[in-house]
C-alpha cells in the first residue's frame, strides 16, 4: 500500500534536495486574459471604480485527510535518481498556510487587475504600504490534483526539474471587518499546465493553478463591485451614548502639575492619528478611558467610521458619535476601554503662555510629533463671528488638524484647526489657530463631571 505523503510538506523538500544544479526559474505569476462563466473575455486593467484596500488575510487547506492528491511519474525509458515517484496523499488534515508565497501571488495579481492592496511584496520597510486591508480576502481549498513528471539528466539521471499540471479549487469568502462578517462567497476553479522545465517541487504547480483562480476571482465585476464600496456599519446608538442634542458628561482627569517633558510618553499615547481612507488624515485625542476621541470634523468629513491608529502602530475602528460644524470639532467613539486619557485644564491660556503641540504634520510617518511655542494672541469673537480662537506659533501644518495644544504641564487648552500660509509656496508663517477646549467641550455637548458622578451616570446609562 502506498505511503502516504504531504504534497505541501513532504515532496516539496524531497524533490528540492535532490536538484544540484542553478535553480531554474519558476512559473511566471501574472494576471491574465480569462473567460467569465457567460464566456466574456477580462484583460486585466486599471479602469473601473477604484477599490478600497484588500488583503489575503489566509490560505486554508480544507483536503479531507487520505486524499489522494496528485502523482509524480516520470517518462518513458528514461532514469531518474532520488526522486519518489507514485500517487500522493494529503496527510496533515485541514491546517493554515504559513507561507507568505500565497499573499505575494494575490498581490501581483488583483493590483494587476487595478486593485488597491495591502502588503506589498517588495516593500523593505514597515512604512511602505502600511495601509490596512478594509477588506479582508479568505481562501478555503477544497481539493486539488497535480500531475507531476520529473526531468532528469540523460547522463548521470538527476533530477533537473519537473513539468506537469494542477487543478484547485478555492472557495474564497470576503470579510468585511467593520461589520465583522463575509459580504462575498464564491467557489472558483483554477488550472495550470507546463510543458516547459520548472524547479522541482510540485508546489509551484499548485501555487500557479491557485493563480489562475486569483486571476478570476478579480475579474469578477461582482467581486469588485463588493470591494468598491466603504465598509459602512449600520448599528444602533452605544448604551450610555446620548443624542447629539443631549449633555452627555466627561469623566475629569486629575490636572498634571508637573513638566510636560516627565510625561510626555503618555501624552503622545493619548494623541491619535486618523486615517479619512481617502489619503488624508488628521490627528486627535482621547479624553476618556472608554475610548472618546476629540478631533476637527472636517478631519472626519461626512464618514461615520474613521480608522484609528494608536502610537503602538495598532489600529481600531472609531464611531463618529458627534459632529458640529460651525466650530469645526468631532467625538469618536473608539472600540475598547483601558485607553491612556488627557487631562482638560479649566481655566483660559494666557498670552506669552508656552505651549505644544502634538499631531501628524504632512504624512502619516511623522505622526505624534511635538512642536512647541507661545500664545500669541487670544482673538474673542468679533460680530459677527461667534467663536474666539487661540493665536499661537506652535508650528502645525497639514495633518496636526483635530491635535492637541498642551500647556507647559501637558494638559490641554485648545484643539488644533488650522493656520495661514503665505506666498507660492504655501509656507506655514506662525499665525496659527486653535480652538479652545472648553468652547470646543460645549459645542459637543460634553460636561467635565467629577470621577464620582461619572460613574454614577454610566451605571445608570448601562441600564437603559
Amino acid at each position: 500500500m502506498q505511503k502516504p505523503v504531504s504534497l505541501f510538506v513532504g515532496i516539496g523538500l524531497v524533490l528540492a534536495a535532490c536538484v544540484n544544479q542553478e535553480p531554474l526559474a519558476p512559473p511566471v505569476i501574472v494576471a491574465t486574459s480569462v473567460a467569465l462563466p457567460d464566456g466574456t473575455q477580462v484583460t486585466p486593467t486599471s479602469a473601473g471604480p477604484e477599490t478600497r484596500v484588500v488583503g489575503l488575510q489566509r490560505v486554508q487547506f480544507d483536503v479531507p485527510r487520505g486524499s489522494e492528491i496528485g502523482v509524480i511519474r516520470k517518462l518513458p525509458f528514461t532514469v531518474c535518481e532520488g526522486g519518489n515517484l507514485g500517487r500522493i496523499f494529503h496527510d496533515e488534515g485541514r491546517f493554515l498556510s504559513r507561507s507568505k508565497e500565497w499573499q505575494d501571488i494575490f498581490h501581483r495579481i488583483v493590483t494587476g487587475h487595478g486593485y488597491r492592496a495591502a502588503g506589498a511584496p517588495d516593500s523593505l520597510f514597515s512604512e511602505q504600504g502600511r495601509d490596512d486591508a478594509e477588506y479582508l480576502f479568505g481562501a478555503n481549498i477544497r481539493a486539488t490534483r497535480t500531475e507531476a513528471v520529473l526531468v532528469c539528466d540523460f547522463i548521470d539521471a538527476h533530477i533537473i526539474g519537473i513539468t506537469g499540471n494542477s487543478t484547485i479549487s478555492v472557495e474564497w469568502q470576503i470579510f468585511d471587518p467593520v461589520n465583522r462578517r463575509v459580504v462575498h462567497k464564491a467557489t472558483i476553479d483554477g488550472r495550470y499546465q507546463t510543458t516547459a522545465t520548472i524547479p522541482a517541487d510540485p508546489v509551484l504547480l499548485v501555487q500557479s493553478a491557485f493563480a489562475d483562480s486569483v486571476n478570476k476571482l478579480a475579474a469578477d465585476p461582482a467581486v469588485r463591485a463588493v470591494v468598491s464600496q466603504r465598509p459602512l456599519r449600520d448599528m444602533a446608538p452605544q448604551k450610555g451614548i446620548v443624542s447629539a442634542d443631549g449633555r452627555r458628561p466627561l469623566a475629569r482627569q486629575p490636572l498634571s502639575q508637573v513638566a510636560i517633558d516627565a510625561h510626555i510618553d503618555r501624552l503622545r499615547s493619548a494623541t491619535v492619528l486618523i486615517e479619512s481612507g481617502d489619503a488624508s488624515h488628521g490627528s486627535g485625542f482621547i479624553v476618556s478611558e472608554d475610548g472618546l476621541v476629540i478631533t476637527n470634523q472636517h478631519v472626519v468629513s461626512g464618514q461615520r467610521f474613521v480608522r484609528v491608529r494608536l502610537v503602538s502602530g495598532r489600529a481600531v475602528i472609531g464611531e463618529v458619535l458627534r459632529r458640529q460644524d460651525i466650530r469645526d470639532v468631532a467625538l469618536i467613539k473608539l472600540e475598547g476601554r483601558g485607553y491612556p486619557a488627557m487631562p482638560i485644564r479649566e481655566t483660559p491660556v494666557r498670552v506669552a503662555e508656552e505651549v505644544y503641540a502634538i499631531g501628524a504634520p504632512q504624512m502619516t510617518a511623522l505622526a505624534w510629533t511635538v512642536t512647541r511655542g507661545v500664545v500669541s494672541a487670544y482673538r474673542p469673537a468679533m460680530p459677527p463671528e461667534r467663536l474666539d480662537m487661540i493665536q499661537a506659533d506652535v508650528p502645525i501644518h497639514g495633518g496636526n488638524s483635530g491635535g492637541p495644544l498642551l500647556d507647559r504641564q501637558g494638559n490641554v487648552v485648545g484643539i488644533t484647526v488650522a493656520g495661514y500660509a503665505m506666498g507660492k509656496e504655501q509656507r506655514n508663517a506662525g499665525l496659527n489657530l486653535f480652538i479652545p477646549i472648553l468652547d470646543g467641550l460645549d459645542k459637543l455637548g460634553l460636561e467635565l463631571a467629577d470621577p464620582a458622578a461619572y460613574e454614577r451616570w454610566r451605571r445608570t446609562a448601562a441600564l437603559e
